[in-house]
């Protein structure tokens, strides 16, 4: 039986320098815009990630396509990007399957997340808070609305998001720390996966998946695996587990 792994990204294979562990030993594996050290893994996480690298590693992150070639974890099968938004095969190119759907049902969305990080960017000027907003796009798709900055400062946006989920069944918004996501319906990590397990199946039918993730947000594409990895830090096991 073969293994493919699913894993999210960040706060579980890397962090920031704010969340890694005082004293220990820690290694660059991602960088910002101006190639500075942004993120670290342990060496349990590097030891981890490479066991996973032995099998199938798809990676399933927030990150957009520029966002994840500045980590310098190597993955070289499907990649799910963007809150899963976008889909990259091997060549990292759209799925040409994913290509479709996505085509049809972002072209309606385009108009609404311009508004929304309108609203927000008033709100933000009109109460001096400490947050920026912009939408991600990605390879000339709409993928969600991106919000960060202060925790305290991200509550004021609640009615936002409240109605953003209203905007449509599968409408979610996504938390964790400094970070908030508006994301459309298209921007779902549990159907992405879904629709590659479906692709791995028909050409493998005998796999074993396993999902690996930090966040709450995560577990809906964790569960869509035979098991689940959860990290011993994280937002899972504060909110789930303790």
């Amino acid at each position: 039986m073969s293994i493919v792994v699913f894993t999210d990204i960040d706060d579980t294979l890397i962090q920031t320098k704010r969340k890694c562990e005082s004293g220990v030993e820690m290694a660059v594996t991602a960088i910002d815009k101006d190639a500075q050290p942004a993120s670290f893994s342990s060496v349990e996480q590097l030891h981890f990630y490479n066991l996973c690298n032995d099998q199938r590693l798809i990676p399933v992150t927030g990150r957009n396509k520029e966002a994840l070639d500045r980590v310098s974890l190597s993955f070289s099968t499907y990649k799910v990007i963007d809150h899963g938004a976008i889909i990259l095969n091997e060549e990292n190119e759209v799925e040409a399957d994913w290509l479709q759907v996505l085509t049809q049902e972002s072209s309606q969305w385009q108009e609404i997340l311009d508004s929304y990080v309108e609203e927000v960017l008033s709100i933000i000027a009109e109460q001096q808070l400490s947050l920026r907003c912009r939408v991600i796009s990605d390879f000339g798709f709409p993928c969600y609305i991106s919000i960060k900055g202060e925790p305290t400062d991200l509550t004021k946006l609640e009615g936002v998001a409240e109605r953003f989920c209203q905007q449509a069944g599968n409408a979610r918004v996504h938390v964790n720390g400094n970070n908030m996501a508006l994301l459309p319906p298209y921007a779902c990590k549990k159907r992405a996966v879904e629709f590659l397990q479906k692709i791995l199946i028909a050409h493998q039918s005998n796999l074993l998946f396993l999902g690996v993730g930090d966040s709450t947000s995560d577990l809906a594409f964790m569960s869509s695996c035979h098991f689940q990895v959860i990290p011993s830090v994280s937002q899972i096991s504060q909110d789930k587990l303790l």
